[in-house]
């Protein structure tokens, strides 16, 4: 198998690598900066009464989070070996913050890496880098219309920008790097639900058809 055979061969999985940083997760202004001047969210069908779905989830999940990288790495790892890759390694570093205001406000920032080695047999390495840099902000209510509970509900997005945010991935073969083109796919969380836990200073966030759960401890 040639370098750019194995690096073609293993992609598409890689890929998904972007969907780890794919949904609005700090500032808590819809820029991410912490201005809260931005709408709150309704015009999504969803409801921001915390008497209509529960005033403890709107108490529990408001305030300043930090993402679980080494699970989310783990995750990343399981899932590409349940497909079919021989994973050596999967780790994650750097950080990832999420500020979420009861008003309907949001954003997180993100300054965290990937890094997820691949035998791929005949004597080749992959090693993967992904690097999620930047803001997102968004307005965010709970969708009405979706089963909720005082630990558990669904959020919807509205005023959603992810200008100020970058995905940056590289491959290498063997440590040398892949002439191959990689293109992230678009951000879509801004259209995507995000089934939402929370109990004491424990949240998990798991975005409709993603593979992956974030847990997120309360700073």
């Amino acid at each position: 198998m040639s370098r750019r055979t194995a690096a073609a061969a293993a992609l598409p999985l890689v890929l998904l690598f972007a969907l780890t940083g794919c949904f609005p997760v700090p500032g808590t202004g819809t820029d991410g900066t912490g201005d809260d001047t931005g709408t709150t969210g309704g015009d999504t069908g969803g409801d921001t009464d915390g008497d209509a779905l529960g005033p403890v989830l709107t108490a529990c999940v408001n305030g300043d989070w930090t993402a679980d990288l080494d699970d989310l790495a783990s995750q990343l790892g399981a899932f590409m070996a349940a497909n079919g890759l021989n994973v050596v390694s999967s780790t994650g570093s750097g950080s990832q913050t999420l500020s979420i205001g009861g008003e309907g406000v949001l954003g997180f920032s993100n300054e965290m890496t990937f890094v997820i080695t691949i035998d791929m047999s005949g004597g080749l390495t992959m090693t993967t880098t992904q690097a999620h840099t930047g803001r997102v902000g968004a307005d965010w209510a709970w969708d009405g219309g979706s089963d909720a509970s005082d630990t558990a509900g669904t959020m919807v997005f509205s005023e959603f920008d992810d200008s100020a945010y970058t995905i940056d991935t590289t491959v290498a073969i063997n440590g040398e790097a892949s002439d191959m083109p990689v293109t992230s796919p678009p951000m879509a969380a801004g259209n995507v639900p995000l089934a939402v836990t929370c109990e004491g200073d424990t949240m998990t966030t798991h975005p409709s058809g993603s593979p992956f759960t974030t847990t997120w401890h309360r700073d």
